[in-house]
């Protein structure tokens, strides 16, 4: 027999909203200092973290979330090209055979 789950607390609720907010800051930090470090590195680091989350930490479960997440990684993925290409043309070809090389991957794997 199971117990049934535990209502959480305001304190527990409230420390996890506070950890969520630490680790968005952080995000954001780091974004805007690689920013100031480079901007082909920021925009691929905001591009690999976007697929990250949509796929592991908030997977989308309705369709309209879903069809927002894929605009948001699309966008995200076209800056990063976008500002490779601006900066450095061979810089931009090695992300567009990486995305390339990563379609092929997920295609051959059973995650297709």
């Amino acid at each position: 027999m199971s117990t049934p789950p535990e209502t959480p607390s305001p304190r527990s609720l409230a420390r996890e909203a506070a950890g969520l907010l630490l680790v968005v800051a952080g995000v954001l930090v780091t974004l805007v200092a690689l920013r100031a470090v480079h901007p082909v590195l920021s925009t691929s680091v905001a591009a690999a973290s976007t697929f990250a989350v949509f796929r592991f930490w908030a997977p989308p479960r309705s369709r309209v979330s879903r069809l927002s997440a894929y605009a948001i990684s699309v966008i995200v993925a076209a800056a990063a090209v976008g500002c490779a290409f601006a900066y450095f043309p061979p810089m931009g070809w090695v992300e567009v055979g990486a995305g390339i090389s990563a379609m092929g991957v997920w295609l051959a794997s059973e995650g297709a």
